[in-house]
């Protein structure tokens, strides 16, 4: 998509060769959009409404600071002396002599940020930097404040990932603690120190006392310029990633797999399809890999029948319709069957055998715009949705000179009879767009994207295509102060700064553990920060202040660490973060 086109032709050129235009992170659905500091504090501030619901137990391979015999050790999961890596020569312990210190100048690390908090489950700790002209060796310092020792690595390639079976042990019994880091560099040649050593970036990075539960499936095209489609995943702390669906999976005449939800049980995702003569519809399969269709019982044929209607998109789901009595599908669509041919927020009983009544238009009382990137409450009772002037396929949302509204409005479910649609507080600004809205667990806080409008030759030239200035924010479910998080912001070593790195399409973890009154929330969301610049998947954490009353304050919100378990050369969109039952690759 050219800048020097009208925008009302961009948007359809965008529309009508996504699929091509991979490398801007967009997919077949045209769903996405889209600072500078390495110890970026979070930001404090609106109180979120509720007492948390149902947030779970946590996922697998955490543990909590304070269980055991020895919580505070001393532990010996640091190994003792200096470990040589990558073919660092074996003088660099002596010749980097002395403690981390002046000179400065050294590396700067650019993953994990300063400040990071580090799920229990995390895969092991990778760390990155950018060095100094010249510099061709480098000192890693590791310390925790219950580990015998400190970690002094050597290594002449500008990373360094923690061996798993000490990351492991570190993740266990430094829980809830603070891994105290230092880099430095220096340029060596036959032995000689010639120059340097220079010390780099110094700080800590903090392990979470909780894991990360679930796992994560997100949209790719591939390498750029490869076209292919596909649904990935992997389950927090996975180093390998398990291809979910695909074109090639699904055969017939499917063309583009993306948009998608999980079925509350992870047994299903529910997907936006593409097909070769042009249709776009929303089916369900199984998350096996298999592509295998529902059961009648999960889903049945004549629900999968009006989800395979003609300009359908965009699906959502709740845990509380869900079950064997009531199962409800909300989906946007255009259909000239219903009383005006545009976009309307619809639902789809998945257990109907009644095609004339199993699906209706959900009213929006005193909404006139187009709804699009619904999200459905965990307890059924609310949809909040983008309104805006214009809305493409479901996802993409524009404004006009005449008409700027793109906000965030809830509506009442209601058994499937809506209600007056309101907008969010804090999250309905008239002076930003904001738009990808996404509830948490519990439902008590409301993560979406947002950005100013802006003009190009004197109009406006704002909608959610890909859009570069978009930011996360947080604000709670039932309205208030937005909170813009701390993952924006990478370090400010890497030449990128927000906005404009494309922080996109945040979804929270289908659970949040409370650890001594604080409830740990994680976010994932793509962004285009790393030197390839193509979108790639990072993760968050937002912590919160439970109050005696059972409602929360946002406490802090913490830097994004780099998901290292993706194709890095790939462009990777649009997750959806649940208890997908994925199948690890053999």
């Amino acid at each position: 998509m050219t800048i020097t086109l009208r925008r009302d032709i961009a948007l359809l050129l965008a529309l009508a060769s996504a699929a091509a235009l991979g490398a801007t992170g967009v997919s077949c659905s045209a769903n996405s959009n889209n600072g500078d500091s390495s110890a970026t504090q979070g930001t404090g501030g609106a109180g979120a409404s509720g007492s948390g619901g149902s947030a779970g137990a946590g996922g697998e391979g955490g543990t909590f600071i304070g269980s055991g015999p020895n919580p505070d050790g001393p532990f010996l999961d640091f190994p003792a002396g200096p470990q040589l890596d990558m073919g660092a020569p074996a003088e660099a312990p002596g010749l980097f002599q002395g403690t981390p210190g002046e000179p400065q100048g050294g590396p700067c690390v650019s993953e994990p940020p300063v400040d990071a908090l580090v799920p229990t489950n995390w895969t092991p700790l990778r760390f990155e930097w950018i060095a100094p002209p010249g510099h061709n060796v480098f000192e890693l310092r590791l310390k925790v404040d219950n580990q015998v020792n400190e970690l002094v690595v050597y290594t002449s390639a500008t990373s360094y990932t923690i061996p798993a079976e000490i990351w492991s042990g570190l993740a266990g019994h430094s829980a809830g603690r603070d891994i105290k880091m230092a880099v430095r560099s220096a340029q060596i040649d036959g032995g000689q120190l010639v120059a340097g050593p220079l010390a780099g970036t110094e700080g800590v990075v903090h392990v979470a006392p909780v894991a990360a539960p679930g796992s994560i499936v997100y949209w790719t095209t591939g390498a750029p310029g490869s076209g292919k489609t596909a649904l990935k995943g992997f389950a927090i702390g996975d180093t390998q990633l398990t291809t979910v669906l695909s074109p090639e999976i699904m055969g017939g005449d499917t063309t583009c797999v993306a948009c998608h939800a999980s079925s509350p049980d992870g047994a299903l995702t529910f997907f936006t399809r593409d097909a070769s003569i042009g249709t776009r519809t929303v089916t369900a399969r199984k998350v096996d890999g298999t592509a295998g269709l529902p059961t009648e019982a999960q889903v049945s044929a004549v629900a999968l029948g009006l989800l395979g209607r003609q300009k359908q998109s965009a699906p959502t789901l709740s845990e509380k319709h869900f079950t064997a009595q009531d199962a409800v599908a909300i989906t946007v669509m255009i259909d000239p069957a219903f009383t005006a041919n545009r976009n309307e927020l619809v639902w789809t009983d998945l257990h109907t055998q009644d095609p004339a009544t199993g699906s209706g238009i959900l009213p929006r009382v005193g909404d006139t715009h187009a709804p699009a990137s619904p999200t459905f409450w965990h307890d059924g009772t609310t949809i909040a949705y983008t309104t805006a002037t214009t809305s493409g396929e479901g996802v993409v949302t524009g404004i006009t000179d005449a008409d700027t509204t793109m906000d965030i409005y809830t509506v009442p479910f209601n058994d499937r009879q809506g209600g007056n649609a309101t907008p969010l507080p804090g999250a309905s600004d008239p002076g930003f767009l904001e738009f990808y809205p996404v509830i948490s667990p519990g439902d008590t806080l409301l993560a979406f994207n947002r950005f100013a409008p802006y003009k190009f030759d004197g109009v406006n030239w704002a909608d959610s295509y890909d859009e570069p200035m978009a930011e996360v924010f947080v604000v709670p479910a039932k309205g208030g102060e937005p909170v813009r998080v701390a993952a924006n912001d990478p370090p400010a070593c890497v030449n990128r700064s927000s906005p404009g790195i494309t922080n996109s399409w945040p979804r929270w973890a289908p659970s949040a553990e409370v650890f001594q009154g604080k409830r740990y929330y994680w976010l994932t969301f793509s962004s285009k920060r790393r030197d390839l610049n193509n979108p790639q998947l990072f993760v968050s954490g937002v912590v919160t202040k439970v109050q005696p009353d059972g409602s929360e304050v946002i406490e802090k919100t913490y830097p994004a660490l780099y998901v290292t378990s993706q194709v890095p050369e790939e462009n990777n969109h649009t997750p959806a973060w649940d208890v997908f039952q994925i199948e690890p690759p053999q």
